[in-house]
């Protein structure tokens, strides 16, 4: 049986985004990300702005549409900001229920065992992301690259419906990894820097 995408998952695809943020330097928040429009800051906000509708999902909260955001969310300390959102994540998990608890959402309700999954493929995706922007490579974990695949293809019908996944889906090289394979589903071309 393959990793489950729980709280663990979430604290190890978390964790490698925080090695990344906490290791930037000032001019390296400003490099281009994708897409082309963000900025490191952009996508680290990105992240923030999203594992905070996380952590009041496994409060009971509802959840909230995401659309325009802004950058300054992250205020003064953006290291900070992602390192306390992270932590409040994980501390909501505690007391949480994956399998049984479910958090209402405009477009309908959401297990949060699916927003966990969703939020521990976005870490992942991002933190490649920053890595690509600085030069810096990524190693996704082979074994939540490809429990994300499985998560993503137990929802297909979703995915193929749209407005779910952020980019389109690109064609892995035949023979890709899981990491590959997982990129690809995100709309990524390529795994070097």
């Amino acid at each position: 049986m393959g990793v489950a995408l729980d709280a663990a998952a979430y604290q190890q695809a978390a964790a490698i985004m925080g090695e990344l943020v906490v290791g930037l330097s000032d001019d390296e928040w400003g490099l281009v990300t994708h897409p082309d429009d963000w900025t490191v800051v952009t996508t680290v906000a990105w992240v923030v702005v999203g594992d905070s509708q996380l952590r009041n999902g496994a409060e009971g909260e509802p959840l909230v549409r995401i659309g325009d955001f802004d950058a300054a969310v992250l205020g003064p300390n953006p290291v900070a900001a992602w390192r306390g959102t992270a932590v409040g994540v994980l501390k909501a998990l505690e007391g949480s229920s994956l399998d049984h608890q479910s958090v209402d959402h405009p477009d309908g309700t959401v297990a949060l065992a699916d927003l966990v999954a969703q939020r521990v493929s976005e870490n992942l995706l991002r933190a490649w992301d920053v890595g690509q922007a600085v030069r810096r490579p990524v190693e996704l974990p082979v074994d939540l690259a490809d429990a994300c695949l499985d998560f993503w293809a137990s929802h297909a019908d979703a995915v193929l419906g749209g407005n779910i996944l952020a980019d389109q889906p690109v064609e892995p090289a035949p023979g890709a990894g899981a990491v590959e394979r997982f990129l690809g589903l995100m709309g990524r071309d390529s795994i070097t820097p």
